[in-house]
């Protein structure tokens, strides 16, 4: 892997993290009512966060 790669890479990861932490958020039980419907925004996270993983994968 070139130098030029590596932050591509280093970004990529942060973005595979932050999104993970935001969809524990909203998939986990709210403690304060009964909470917002969610799902269409989990979907697209979801979808985000299969496109980062293959983009890392296919990184190498």
């Amino acid at each position: 892997m070139s130098d030029n790669e590596e932050p591509l890479n280093q970004q990529l990861m942060e973005a595979r993290d932050r999104i993970r932490r935001e969809l524990e958020i909203l998939i986990a039980p709210s403690s304060i009512g009964g909470g917002a419907d969610s799902r269409s925004v989990i979907a697209a996270l979801e979808h985000e966060l299969a496109e980062i993983e293959a983009a890392l994968a296919n990184r190498g």
